[in-house]
């Protein structure tokens, strides 16, 4: 495995673990930010005439309840993660026989379930997935003709530098205490090269915009505390440090102040 895969894939291994899965699942009740998020992406998905969703990197469930929420009685959601223990707290809080949950990593969806679905969504989660490439390979052949394909992705993904009091602060003490330049760890998401891409596997871009969240500090401080989000910014340092880098950039910020955060909202069609 090439130096650049194992990375990618460590970023996808990152979540599993019951520290990652109880931390994520307690930040996405406690907080509003996941739930603006599926609301947006079950809006843009228009599932009132799916009848098979496919949530791809599904967590510990929100997302699919979310679409539960807006499907016929007859309809299915497959959730898909790589993380046994989210997929074991998905199991235990979705209480809906339309529901069912598979573990398996995104670039093997196309081998770990069967077609065809109305819908593919995924929230807060592409960027994250190794092999992009294969992941919508084989998304082109999960879908239908006319399916659709619906994620989302903060814009600072797109290339914007940090944009908010908190990741400003968390950048200068991450470089502080480890005395290193502060280097974005994953690679930025382009959209014009990301469509390209889409395009080769039968998958054409309809609609990209931008949509603003409007929260508070605190959100921003509480996500950063799960183990799987933290890691890939201080990898090159020990726990006492990466608590020490937390503890700065939260004495930094004002952890009622409100802030703006931009997503982009992508859907596409399955020729």
């Amino acid at each position: 495995m090439s130096g650049r895969r194992a990375h990618l894939r460590s970023m996808e291994d990152r979540w599993r673990g019951w520290d990652n899965a109880e931390i994520y699942d307690r930040f996405v009740r406690e907080h509003r930010i996941y739930g603006w998020l599926n609301s947006q992406l079950v809006e843009l998905a228009s599932l009132g005439s799916a009848h098979r969703v496919l949530d791809l990197g599904c967590g510990t469930g929100a997302t699919t309840r979310a679409c539960l929420g807006r499907l016929p009685v007859d309809a299915e959601v497959v959730g898909l993660d790589s993380s046994a223990e989210m997929v074991g707290v998905a199991e235990a809080r979705v209480f809906d026989p339309r529901a069912r949950f598979v573990v398996a990593p995104a670039d093997a969806v196309g081998e770990a379930v069967a077609p065809p679905f109305d819908r593919v969504v995924s929230n807060a989660a592409f960027w994250q997935f190794p092999a992009r490439a294969r992941v919508l390979e084989a998304i082109g052949k999960l879908l239908s003709p006319g399916g659709l394909f619906v994620f989302n992705v903060p814009s600072e993904r797109a290339g914007a530098a940090p944009f908010h009091v908190f990741q400003v602060a968390l950048a200068r003490a991450i470089a502080d205490v480890s005395q290193q330049p502060f280097a974005r760890s994953t690679p930025p998401f382009r959209p014009e090269a990301f469509e390209a891409e889409a395009a080769g596997f039968g998958l054409e871009l309809e609609r990209m915009e931008e949509r603003i969240y409007e929260g508070r500090q605190i959100e921003f401080m509480d996500l950063m505390e799960i183990p799987a989000l933290i890691a890939p910014l201080t990898e090159d340092l020990d726990e006492v440090a990466t608590r020490k880098v937390l503890d700065r950039a939260r004495g930094a910020a004002d952890p009622r102040e409100r802030v703006e955060v931009a997503w982009l909202f992508l859907r596409l069609r399955r020729r």
